[in-house]
């Protein structure tokens, strides 16, 4: 009976185990996948950030561009942890996937009825 008790606490202990890791292998790989989406959206905002800057005239290339780095700074607030040297990796997503929307309807705007300093 003993030997029955100790096999089955091993056993569940075994199974609680690989069940702990299998959740802290999902953790790494969801934190992977938010890295290589965010990587993805960058390279995107910086692209259309491009492609919007050479539309503008030189007061708006400085309006975006003080835009952009308030943006940067405002970010960096919301989802960077300086005391533990961290990032909140949705919070970043979800930040450049907003920022990203937001040049892109200033993009088309440029393209489509001129471009509207007033609003970068």
């Amino acid at each position: 009976m003993k030997k029955i008790l100790a096999m089955a606490l091993l056993i569940g202990f075994i199974s609680q185990s690989a069940i702990a890791r299998d959740e802290y292998d999902k953790t790494f790989d969801s934190i992977y996948v938010a890295q290589k989406i965010y990587y993805s959206l960058d390279k995107k905002l910086n692209k259309v950030y491009s492609k919007l800057r050479k539309k503008l005239s030189k007061e708006g290339k400085k309006v975006l561009s003080k835009s952009e780095a308030e943006w940067v700074t405002s970010r960096d607030h919301k989802c960077a942890y300086p005391e533990t040297n961290s990032v909140n990796i949705g919070c970043a997503v979800y930040e450049t996937k907003e920022r990203l929307h937001f040049l892109e309807d200033r993009l088309r705007e440029c393209e489509e009825l001129g471009c509207k300093i007033h609003k970068l």
